[in-house]
């Protein structure tokens, strides 16, 4: 590593783009837990069956 990098510590470039992975990260999080509690996850499989058959 550069001399430079060493001494200067993380710069606010970096603690920028550490913010907002850790905003990412939680929103998909957050995402996640909300499909799980709304039943959105329940019956992935049932959907693409569905579309085969012929109600009419």
């Amino acid at each position: 590593m550069c001399p430079s990098c060493l001494s200067g510590g993380i710069g606010p470039g970096y603690m920028a783009a550490f913010a907002i992975c850790i905003l990412f990260f939680v929103l998909a999080f957050g995402a996640m837990m909300w499909a799980s509690r709304s039943g959105k996850l329940e019956d992935l499989e049932d959907s693409k069956f569905r579309m085969l058959h012929d109600n009419d």
